[in-house]
């Protein structure tokens, strides 16, 4: 600038070079122009983090990031990184509210709320929202996005079978742009209507006021009003699209730079390409941003920001995920309730300003007060307790502050937390331990109650103990072996005498020493009934024979032990009442068997039988008073015990009665 002002000085000093000062002025002019033009312009490539250098559509969503169709797929810019997204080549892209719509060599994806969406098609040139409908133009005709498919709208052959470039909605008519001309319908769905206004190659569209202003590949720009052209502006060729920028078109073209023309009277203004700034002549489309900052897109050397207007709107930030338990969630969710265990959250937030991006600062707080500014725009809060939460986020750029942008959600408390709860859970412990307390009181009584049976069923053992000793030896049988034992003395005959007296001294003397233990050997009690039996075939007026069997499993029967005339009382029941004087043959079979961990004790006779002989004792009011006390005596030792008397028939004769039961085998080893 300085050299300008000295040479504008040193050309004023001479009136007679007027005109080539006037030369040299312009020229100067042009260079600083120029000059300062090249200052404003900042080139992004890959080396800055670029996919692709081959850029073919530039667009921008509401939170302010700048979307970018390459060659490599489609990329997303803050200012200061690029976010690649590796796909087909992409060419447009259209954003509506808060959907992305990106036009691939093989689909359509669809971005909303994170998640991404492909459907599959022919290669997509251009996007554009109709009648809240998705139209996409296609290199094989136009399309209709549905929910879940692309479907081909028939128009008619030549459009089907078309390029279609772009598609444009004016005054309740479609306007679509082909490589087979210009044409016009009245709409999209089996129009009625098919007109066509041009045969020439056609780009792109611009709508101003009342017209229609149309690109051509080779022809330059059409102005059209009412369904036909009424102007031809001369323009580059291979005009890639057509913008509307500062009451400017700019014609971007892929091998001449950018035209610029007046938008009111279509007048040339200026040309911008390799020769006259830094940015390349293969341009393939111009976007203006939300701060008016324009930017260019070249087939061959990336993005370029041409020129930036200094603002100083306030900014504006954007909540851009929440994250539960490290899973995105819906942003709509209004008042958000989350289960007591989903108490992760996670926020992620932005303030986009391309002019400034490394100037954004943010603070933030959840219920308490904001956090000092800094550059963070993610935060994290784990193990979050139950309650009421806001979360509150402000970003500043400069002294420019945005406005507050909150986010309520809580976390449900814990259902064993909730007073219901426990109140429920104070009476449902209550009623357990007063269950508990009553089941230990009624487990002591049981035991109790146990110990109470248990010792009177000692004291009747002992009472059956003591009746057994009292009726072991009937008074009757001892009063007829001594009036025996008497005769045999008066008779003189003294062998005999001393054998019986030598037996019922052992009887005498077992009997005493059964008596004092609470078991004996099977031995011992053999031995007893023995010399017991051997009295009373002496003694009774009925003569009888008897036999004694033992099968022990080979077990020595000095080794088993039972209680102490146990059987005694049912062999004398025999004696006394199965026979009569006219029984002949009377007989006592006694048998001792070991079978399966128990003892068996069979008694039988062949007298009257059981209940007949129970007749005549009714008849004499003779009570067995030891048999009872016995049977008792048997109930008690086990409650695997058994006890049967029955009478033994044959042919419906009785033959005389079998007494038999069992008690678990014991022995000393």
């Amino acid at each position: 600038m300085h050299l300008f002002f000295k040479i504008l000085a040193t050309v004023l000093y001479s009136e007679r070079i007027m005109r080539r000062n006037l030369f040299i002025l312009f020229f100067l002019f042009a260079i600083i122009t120029i000059v300062s033009q090249e200052n404003n312009i900042q080139n992004f490539s890959t080396s800055d983090g670029l996919s692709s250098i081959s850029i073919n559509d530039i667009n921008q969503d509401e939170i302010g990031y700048l979307w970018l169709a390459t060659d490599k797929g489609y990329t997303k810019f803050d200012g200061v990184n690029f976010t690649n997204y590796q796909q087909e080549k992409a060419n447009c892209i259209f954003i509506e509210k808060n959907k992305i719509y990106i036009g691939l060599k093989n689909g359509l994806v669809v971005i909303q709320n994170n998640k991404t969406s492909f459907f599959k098609s022919k290669e997509i040139l251009k996007i554009r929202s109709i009648n809240n409908k998705i139209i996409i133009a296609t290199i094989q005709g136009v399309c209709e996005l549905k929910e879940n498919y692309i479907q081909p709208l028939p128009i008619n052959t030549q459009i089907d079978f078309s390029i279609i470039n772009d598609i444009t909605y004016f005054k309740k008519n479609l306007f679509i742009a082909s490589n087979s001309g210009l044409w016009n319908i009245d709409k999209v769905n089996k129009p009625h209507k098919i007109s066509k206004i041009s045969n020439e190659n056609c780009s792109s569209f611009l709508v101003n006021n009342n017209q229609i202003i149309a690109s051509t590949f080779n022809n330059g720009v059409k102005i059209i009003e009412n369904n036909s052209i009424i102007k031809s502006i001369q323009s580059s060729e291979n005009i890639s699209s057509i913008k509307a920028i500062n009451d400017e078109i700019w014609i971007p073209s892929k091998e001449n730079g950018i035209e610029i023309l007046d938008l009111n009277n279509f007048t040339f203004k200026r040309k911008i390409n390799k020769y006259n700034s830094a940015i390349s002549s293969k341009i393939s489309t111009i976007f203006s941003d939300n701060q008016n900052s324009i930017w260019i897109a070249s087939l061959n050397k990336g993005l370029f920001k041409y020129s930036s207007i200094k603002t100083t709107n306030r900014p504006n930030i954007y909540i851009e995920n929440v994250l539960v338990n490290y899973k995105k969630i819906s942003l709509n969710n209004e008042n958000l309730a989350l289960k007591p265990n989903e108490n992760n959250i996670s926020f992620s937030f932005k303030t986009i300003d391309l002019n400034n991006a490394r100037k954004i600062q943010y603070r933030y707080k959840l219920n308490k007060e904001f956090t000092p500014w800094n550059s963070q725009n993610k935060v994290d809060f784990p193990e979050l307790k139950s309650g009421k939460y806001q979360f509150t986020i402000q970003s500043k750029n400069g002294n420019l502050l945005s406005k507050k942008v909150s986010f309520p959600f809580i976390i449900k408390t814990p259902i064993y937390k909730k007073g219901w709860f426990l109140i429920l859970g104070g009476i449902a412990f209550c009623l357990l331990l007063a269950g508990i307390i009553d089941l230990y009181i009624r487990k002591l009584k049981k035991q109790n109650q146990q110990k109470v049976e248990n010792l009177k069923l000692e004291n009747h053992l002992l009472t059956l103990e003591q009746k057994a000793l009292q009726l072991q030896m009937n008074p009757h049988f001892i009063f007829n072996v001594l009036n025996g034992i008497k005769a045999l003395g008066n008779s003189g005959n003294s062998k005999e005498l001393n054998t019986t007296i030598s037996q019922f001294s052992k009887l005498l003397r077992s009997v005493l020493n059964n008596s004092r233990l609470e078991e004996i050997s099977l031995h011992d009690e053999i031995e007893t009934l023995k010399n017991y039996l051997f009295l009373e075939q002496k003694m009774n007026a009925n003569p009888f024979d008897f036999n004694i069997n033992t099968s022990l499993n080979n077990i020595d029967s000095e080794e088993i032990l039972i209680p102490p005339m146990l059987i005694q009382p049912f062999i004398e029941n025999s004696i006394k009442h199965a026979f009569e004087p006219k029984t002949e043959d009377a007989k006592i079979n006694i048998s001792f068997k070991v079978k399966h961990k128990f003892l068996y004790f069979t008694i039988e006779d062949n007298g009257i039988g059981f209940y007949q002989s129970k007749k005549g004792k009714l008849k004499s009011n003779h009570q067995s008073v030891a048999l009872k006390v016995t049977k008792e005596r048997i109930k008690h030792l086990s409650k695997y015990n058994s006890f049967s008397i029955e009478e033994m028939k044959d042919k419906n004769e009785i033959k005389g009665t079998k007494v038999e039961f069992k008690i678990p085998l014991k022995t000393d080893y």
